[in-house]
């Protein structure tokens, strides 16, 4: 929430929608905090922009006047975000300033994407021939728009300018690089803060609404034709450092591809977090001193559920720490604080981070978030984008598997555990009970008559039957025990840190359960269960396995279930 912080800053620009940024700056500005918007004017907010216009301007005129364009053409972004609308508004003012023509059909929208703007280069090339320039609205669409010229045999800039806009690193190693627009983002920074800092400190009235702006400049490479520039030196730092980055890079995607094959055979959540805690403690080289895997518990928990069910139904607010790494040593359990939102976070005195919060989704449905510290390698080296697609690749993964082992350990009919669950949840849990010295109540169901049921009434009765006394067991153990559909109409309950008295009591709810059902007369029969138990003990008998509790209980049903025939028998002679 915003009144958690003690101030906000918002690049409005880069969020999803103008509407998105004036929503979270409004609610700031609510809550009494001090709140600066970047790049967008709203009222009553303060603001610091960018004046697209200066490096916009002398970009084109420097297309216009020195290398004589005449015919260009303006890959824009979307049509209602204010820095693709301004910098198309200022090229199209410049280009009829000097008289030449520029109208609805020399321009296109992109969307800011790079396949979006490979296809209408090629487009552009195919209907209208090659213009003397394509403008790009920032350098990565002016990028793909250089890689599909040379893809269709054309050279930049001989052949025809590319410009783009933002001065980013991959723009300046390019060949040729860039001729672009630069947006000082440090001063930018420095007068947000100092807004921010002023009102905190009382040092400004908090009423006046502050708006700042800070110019755009051209930056001239050698993608418009002009030599010249430091970009050699730059390229030769690059090429130096390559070596180096491509080792990284494939230890980042051993560590992730190691991470990956472990995690395809976790069997259940516990293990997702030991094996998660276990990798991120011994390699973390990448992501540095401090970093946490936080999710919403029930995205693991019910894997039954799709994502989209889950998002349609809304789950809770629950976060759990998958990896908590504080001072390279992994923390177990740390308690996710929902304003923090930093497992186990405690101010320090004099100590100061800057922590990145990354979102894990699924298109709109949020499942959990990335805090990385400081400045490791996937933030210095602007690796964090693909380092989170791996990541959410691997924790889907990691879900899906848990989801169709869940699957295959289930009766298709019932949802209870079948003989594969038996196996893969009830014996582990037994084992856990004699390694801990720790009671179970075995419990074996038996439903009465169920063959009567099906000849005089059908199977669909029967599967009734069936879905019944499910119910009946399902709402009346806990969620920590196990029922196991053990044969068409037997079923088993495990249950933990039992005793005699706790056996009677899911006993006896069950049985009321369906007393309950049969009083209500909805099915022309009544439905009922023999039941035997009994509670094993580890510290006289700690060689029993659980078949031989399983067959105890087993026949202290048959028992019951006889003796209840013979009353029976009796009653109808």
């Amino acid at each position: 929430e915003p009144e958690d912080y003690d101030g906000l800053i918002v690049m409005s620009t880069s969020l999803n929608s103008a509407e998105t940024a004036n929503s979270l700056c409004n609610r700031a500005k609510e809550k009494g905090l001090p709140v600066v918007s970047i790049g967008m004017e709203m009222d009553g907010i303060h603001s610091v922009c960018i004046s697209n216009a200066e490096g916009m301007r002398d970009l084109t005129e420097h297309l216009i006047s020195r290398h004589g364009v005449r015919k260009a053409f303006f890959i824009a972004g979307t049509p209602d975000h204010v820095d693709s609308v301004a910098r198309l508004s200022v090229t199209k003012e410049t280009f009829l300033k000097h008289g030449i023509p520029f109208g609805e059909d020399d321009f296109d929208y992109g969307n800011w994407s790079n396949g979006a703007t490979a296809e209408i280069v090629k487009r552009v090339i195919e209907n209208r021939g090659l213009p003397d320039a394509f403008i790009c609205v920032n350098d990565i669409t002016a990028l793909a728009a250089c890689t599909m010229l040379e893809e269709l045999g054309y050279n930049v800039p001989e052949d025809v300018i590319v410009t783009g806009f933002d001065n980013i690193g991959e723009g300046k190693i390019f060949y040729p690089a860039l001729t672009t627009v630069e947006q000082n983002y440090k001063e930018i920074g420095y007068k947000a803060c100092d807004i921010i800092f002023n009102e905190l400190k009382k040092r400004s009235d908090g009423k006046t609404v502050i708006r700042d702006t800070v110019n755009s400049r051209m930056v001239c490479g050698n993608s418009c034709g002009c030599e010249g520039g430091d970009f050699e030196e730059i390229r030769i730092q690059f090429c130096r450092h390559t070596y180096r980055k491509s080792i990284f890079e494939k230890l980042l995607e051993q560590n992730e591809r190691v991470m990956r094959q472990w995690m395809a055979d976790v069997p259940n959540y516990g293990a997702i977090k030991e094996t998660l805690r276990g990798h991120y403690g011994r390699n973390h080289q990448f992501e540095g001193e401090g970093f946490y895997i936080v999710v919403n518990d029930e995205y693991f928990r019910d894997v039954l559920s799709s994502e989209e069910e889950l998002l349609k139904k809304g789950i809770g607010n629950n976060m759990e720490a998958l990896v908590s790494l504080v001072n390279g040593r992994i923390v177990n359990d740390l308690y996710v604080d929902e304003k923090t939102i930093i497992p186990g976070y405690r101010k320090k005195d004099g100590e100061q981070h800057i922590y990145f919060f990354m979102p894990m989704h699924y298109f709109e449905f949020n499942y959990g978030y990335v805090v990385v510290t400081d400045f490791p390698y996937i933030i210095d080296e602007n690796q964090s984008y693909p380092y989170m697609e791996k990541l959410q690749q691997t924790i889907r993964l990691m879900r899906l598997n848990l989801r169709l082992k869940a699957l295959y350990d289930r009766d298709q009919m019932t949802g209870l555990y079948n003989r594969f669950g038996y196996e893969n949840i009830a014996l582990p849990m037994y084992e856990k009970s004699l390694n801990d010295r720790t009671k179970v109540t075995v419990m074996f169901v038996d439903i009465n008559y169920m063959k009567n049921i099906n000849d005089e009434y059908g199977h669909l009765h029967g599967d009734n039957a069936i879905k019944t006394v499910v119910s009946a067991i399902t709402e009346n153990i806990s969620k920590d025990s196990i029922a196991v559909r053990f044969g068409g109409d037997e079923f088993l309950i495990i249950a933990p840190d039992s005793s005699k008295e706790g056996a009677e009591k899911i006993r006896d709810s069950i049985l009321l359960h369906l007393n309950g059902l049969n009083e209500k007369k909805n099915v022309p029969y009544d439905i009922s269960v023999s039941i035997g138990y009994v509670v094993t003990d580890p510290e006289n008998r700690p060689d029993a396995d659980l078949q031989d509790y399983i067959r105890e209980a087993d026949r202290q049903m048959y028992e019951i279930k006889k003796e209840m025939h013979k009353k029976n028998d009796r009653r109808k002679a």
